[in-house]
């Protein structure tokens, strides 16, 4: 209920039972509506405090109608005057003083809230101000600690006087009694549960280190009032978490959740909690069954791909983000993480069209250029790929340049080397390894090989792959890269060596071009027979390699047409 209408409601009764009594009616006739005194008092003195409270009414209302339209000023000294009348009328005292602090009038505010700390003895509120003031606003922290005291004596089981010494201490850095101030707090018999949660926070604003007694028993105690209260276990929970103990906020969410499975907001602070106490698998069935129930939960979606992704299941992240996609209101980064979930899950087409989408909603950044030209190389169509390369050098140069890093130059100098533009894929895959030298493993192979090819620069080609190697020394398809440029360089058998070792790393993904290899490198060896094992091998996995089909039907031949020994 607002200030405006406690004091209505008092004011009023004192009114109407003045004018029941003056009717002639008993006071008790009203009891079904209205609070009267058990004593009866004489008439008299009633009909002078009704009068009184009903100019207090008319005043109040006064400053009320004048905040409205006679401007701050009059309303204030309206206020002033209905507390000249009833200075037990705490919360307008709150008021007049705070604007009265904002005016820079601080003297008059004192005043103000020392007049209502008399009339209203067991009221907190002023004398917490108080201390307030004579701390913060005159660094009288003496006087400050004076009034604390005041307010704890009349309010001991209000956490407001336990915050202003808290903060009176910490300004003096007066830790010792810091400590005593939680001690004190926890000799309390039975305040509420709120009581020792805001004295938590106030030990949570404490550096824990391994002291975590008090806080653990402030909570327990919260706890322990809060009994069956359903929002109160939560609260207590929340404080768990903060304090990093997850483990024992989980079964307080869980209890709370018994009690009041429609609670708002809990099973998302349950998943939370779950995934901070590292079980990422009980918060992804929380946030099912938070989308069970509430379908249309945007967060939820987020946090399940979050949670999907982050667990490598791309599919399940991919379906939630698009879900949310559908919910949220137009956002780049969601289109972004849909485009490279798509690429992760090697579905070039989905991307591209995802891309293509992004572009007509958010013309202006050029990141969806990008993502099209990385699923234009990814479909093979590196004509376009690199026309979209092309475009956003140009944008990047200027608008966004940290999107020209590694993995730009080298996706775009693939669909170059694969158009059969050498020398300018060569410029880009240096320019990718000089972006991010300790990650340029796949580029600095990817040149040898290219390189190691065509025949050329191959003692660099060497040590492009060797690097590669370095950084991945269990990467098959870098040790094919070094057997083969050992094979052009006529170290033949060094080239079977490492070939096959490549063949043993590739084990359970077999590759054709590894297998040729071998085969061309045996051939060279005079191992005829392994040769076309070899060679055969690689065209069980590429039936339509009209090369290797070449081959074998060349070897045939040579064999055929041989002198019989």
């Amino acid at each position: 209920m607002t200030a405006f209408f406690r004091y209505v409601a008092r004011a009023v009764a004192g009114v109407v039972a003045a004018a029941v009594l003056a009717a002639g009616r008993p006071a008790g006739a009203l009891e079904a509506d209205l609070i009267t005194p058990e004593v009866e008092p004489r008439q008299a003195e009633l009909t002078a405090d009704s009068e009184k409270q009903a100019e207090c009414l008319g005043r109040f209302l006064q400053a009320t109608l004048e905040e409205e339209t006679g401007g701050p000023d009059r309303a204030l000294a309206t206020k002033r005057s209905l507390l000249a009348l009833d200075p037990g009328f705490t919360d307008l005292a709150m008021d007049v003083a705070h604007q009265q602090l904002r005016r820079g009038d601080v003297p008059e505010a004192i005043s103000t809230l020392k007049d209502a700390a008399k009339a209203a003895p067991k009221r907190v509120e002023p004398p917490v101000a108080l201390a307030g003031i004579y701390l913060r606003q005159l660094a009288k922290p003496d006087l400050a600690e004076k009034f604390a005291a005041q307010a704890l004596a009349s309010c001991p089981d209000d956490p407001a006087p336990y915050q202003i010494f808290y903060e009176i201490y910490k300004v003096g850095r007066q830790n010792a009694r810091i400590g005593a101030l939680f001690a004190k707090a926890l000799k309390r018999p039975s305040p509420p549960p709120d009581f020792w949660l805001d004295i938590a926070d106030l030990r949570l604003r404490e550096p824990l280190g391994k002291d975590v007694g008090t806080l653990d028993e402030l909570l327990e105690r919260a706890q322990a009032a809060a009994a069956d209260r359903p929002e109160s276990l939560a609260r207590v929970g929340d404080y768990f978490l903060l304090a990093n103990r997850p483990e024992r906020a989980v079964p307080l969410f869980e209890l709370a959740l018994s009690l009041h499975p429609s609670l708002p907001g809990l099973r998302q602070r349950l998943a939370s909690a779950h995934l901070q106490a590292g079980n990422p698998e009980a918060a992804i069935k929380t946030l099912e069954e938070i989308i069970a129930g509430d379908p249309i939960n945007l967060r939820a979606y987020d946090l399940l791909a979050e949670l999907y992704f982050g667990s490598g299941d791309f599919k399940c992240a991919l379906a939630n983000m698009r879900q949310a996609l559908v919910l949220a209101p137009p956002d780049p980064a969601r289109h972004d993480r849909i485009i490279r979930l798509d690429l992760a899950l090697d579905d070039p087409t989905a991307a591209l069209a995802a891309a293509g989408e992004a572009q007509k909603l958010f013309p202006g950044i050029p990141d969806f250029e990008l993502a099209r030209a990385f699923a234009l190389g990814r479909l093979d169509q590196h004509s376009e790929a690199v026309a979209a390369f092309e475009r956003v050098l140009v944008v990047a140069q200027t608008a966004r340049p940290q999107l020209l890093d590694a993995d730009f130059f080298f996706s775009y100098g693939v669909s170059c080397e694969q158009l059969g533009h050498h020398e300018k894929a060569a410029e880009l895959f240096k320019k990718s390894i000089l972006c991010d030298p300790s990650k340029s493993a796949r580029a600095c192979n990817y040149l040898g090989y290219m390189w190691a090819d065509r025949g050329e620069n191959l003692p660099e080609a060497e040590q492009l792959i060797r690097r590669a190697l370095a950084d991945e020394p269990t990467n098959g398809a870098f040790l094919d890269s070094l057997g083969w440029v050992l094979f052009r360089q006529g170290r033949h058998a060094e080239a079977l060596r490492e070939l096959l070792r490549a063949t043993e790393l590739l084990s359970d993904a077999p590759d054709p071009v590894v297998f040729e290899h071998l085969g061309d490198v045996c051939e060279m060896l005079g191992q005829s027979a392994e040769a076309v094992g070899h060679w055969q091998k690689a065209l069980a996995l590429d039936p339509n390699n009209a090369a290797l089909t070449s081959k074998i039907d060349a070897h045939n031949r040579r064999v055929v047409n041989s002198p019989t020994p």
